[in-house]
C-alpha cells in the first residue's frame, strides 16, 4: 500500500494468502482487502 502522509510504500501482513482484491472508499476512508485465504478485512 502507499502511505500518502510519508510518501512511501507500506506492507500489511494480515492475510495468509495472496491479496486478490483491494477497494478504497473515498467517503469514509475504509480499505477492504480480499485474499485467497478466504477472508475479507476492513482497514481504517
Amino acid at each position: 500500500m502507499w502511505n500518502m502522509t510519508e510518501n512511501k510504500t507500506m506492507t500489511l501482513s494480515a492475510h495468509d494468502g495472496l491479496i486478490a482484491a483491494l477497494a478504497v472508499s473515498t467517503v469514509n476512508g475504509l480499505v477492504a482487502s480480499a485474499s485467497h485465504d478466504k477472508f475479507v478485512k476492513l482497514w481504517k
